[in-house]
């Protein structure tokens, strides 16, 4: 599930960020105080998506660690 919040706040990232540019680029539409807003939306959705990445691999790592731990030994003494 996490995989699938950190694919969806990456396409977000996208989004803003080419409206960001479209702001900053396009003179039909210039607003430079708008590339401002939308810039820094980007960058907030940026961070939130490499938040919900680490957090994914953090609970993996402790997923694995908590199973090894709670394994019962086979024949021979072996997990």
């Amino acid at each position: 599930m996490k995989r699938l919040d950190a694919v969806l706040l990456a396409i977000v990232f996208v989004v803003w960020s080419a409206l960001a540019l479209m702001y900053a680029t396009i003179p039909m539409i210039y607003m430079p105080s708008s590339i401002r807003v939308w810039g820094s939306g980007a960058v907030l959705f940026l961070v939130l998506t490499a938040v919900t990445v680490l957090a994914g691999r953090k609970g993996k790592d402790r997923r694995r660690s908590r199973d090894r731990a709670n394994a019962r030994p086979g024949p021979a003494g072996r997990p």
